[in-house]
């Protein structure tokens, strides 16, 4: 096959391609935020010991930011007879924005 041939072969192909929709698939998700806002006075922020009042204050989003959480978990309880145990586990799906 000469180059004309393949010329005239691969512009046929690409015109045949364009004819063609392109279909996509998009999927929607509801975005919900969970938020932490609090006041601390000026004389507890001010203070010297700030790693002791910065892991105050991570704590208290943390707590906050967890309990707020509890209506996105996926909860699952399994028994294992080998252990004689429960397994508990809790599952959160994210989306991360790139």
């Amino acid at each position: 096959m000469n180059a004309r041939q393949k010329a005239k072969k691969y512009k046929r192909l690409y015109e045949e391609f364009l004819n063609h929709p392109i279909k996509f698939t998009t999927e929607q998700y509801k975005i919900d935020i969970l938020r932490f806002e609090e006041f601390y006075p000026e004389e507890f922020i001010a203070e010297s010991h700030s790693n002791y009042v910065r892991e105050i204050i991570v704590k208290d989003i943390a707590q906050s930011l967890a309990s707020s959480l509890d209506k996105y978990i996926d909860y699952k309880t399994e028994f294992c007879p080998d252990t004689n145990k429960y397994r508990f586990s809790g599952e959160i799906k994210v989306i991360n924005r790139l």
